[in-house]
């Protein structure tokens, strides 16, 4: 167990509250069971991920539901974020980015904007410019430390990590439980990469899952209680994004 520093008891009893709200084996079920893209919006609205979806519209394309989750991450973090002492705060608040991260390497390994990114208020500006110009764009944005990752090798979120550090306070005992969280995250991450394109995901984000959830439980009244539990918040999104965008892909609305 890390360090129990008493000046995360704000933040602690407002992330168990959280933390005992997420969806569970039967909202996954129903979610899983239901088809229609409009049926699966009410479903969710009745559940623990209301939250998550009251901005949408009653037939969302793939962009919007994309921009209305990486929009609702960023608000999230920012809520997690003011709850924690001071000296944590801006390290928890970098957390933001990593909704960007994958959309990042692609830019900086010479990929091709894609069209919402050119909707996106972050990366916008970048993608306006040319190629070659994109990591100065970036240097006169909030995620200018991440310019660095559009040099060789093009690691960006390594770049990300290295700057996160960079935030934490000194002292080993906090520090120690989240770089244990940084390891076991690239090794999932790692696990995800090389999967063959036909394969299922779902046994290496389920041990993904887990491990968050033991370092909740093993590290209250730390930083890294916050940091796991934006890990199991992180999860959830993805398989809440992943229905709805299955869903938008294959939707046909009834006629009229």
């Amino acid at each position: 167990m890390s360090h129990i520093d008493p000046a995360f008891a704000y933040s602690q009893a407002r992330l168990q509250a959280r933390y005992g709200a997420r969806p569970r084996v039967a909202d996954w079920s129903q979610i899983a069971a239901t088809a229609d893209l409009g049926a699966l919006l009410q479903v969710l609205r009745a559940s623990p991920l209301a939250g998550w979806t009251g901005l949408l519209g009653s037939r969302p394309g793939v962009h919007e539901i994309e921009g209305r989750a990486r929009d609702e991450w960023l608000r999230r973090v920012d809520e997690v974020a003011s709850w924690q002492p001071e000296a944590w705060r801006k390290g928890i608040l970098w957390l933001r980015w990593i909704a960007y991260l994958p959309a990042l390497q692609k830019l900086a390994r010479g990929g091709r904007a894609q069209a919402w990114m050119r909707d996106d208020a972050v990366l916008g500006p970048i993608v306006a410019r040319e190629p070659r110009e994109r990591a100065k764009a970036l240097r006169r944005t909030q995620l200018a430390p991440l310019a660095r990752g559009f040099q060789p090798p093009h690691e960006m979120a390594a770049t990300w990590t290295m700057h996160w550090r960079q935030f934490w306070p000194s002292r080993d005992a906090d520090r120690a439980p989240i770089e244990a969280l940084i390891r076991m995250t690239s090794h999932e991450r790692r696990l995800l990469a090389q999967l063959p394109d036909s394969a299922r995901s779902t046994d290496t984000l389920r041990d993904l899952e887990r491990r968050f959830q033991l370092g909740f439980r093993r590290h209250p009244l730390s930083p890294a209680a916050a940091v796991a539990y934006l890990g199991l918040l992180a999860l959830d999104l993805r398989r809440m994004r992943g229905a709805l965008v299955t869903r938008a892909v294959h939707d046909v609305p009834a006629a009229p």
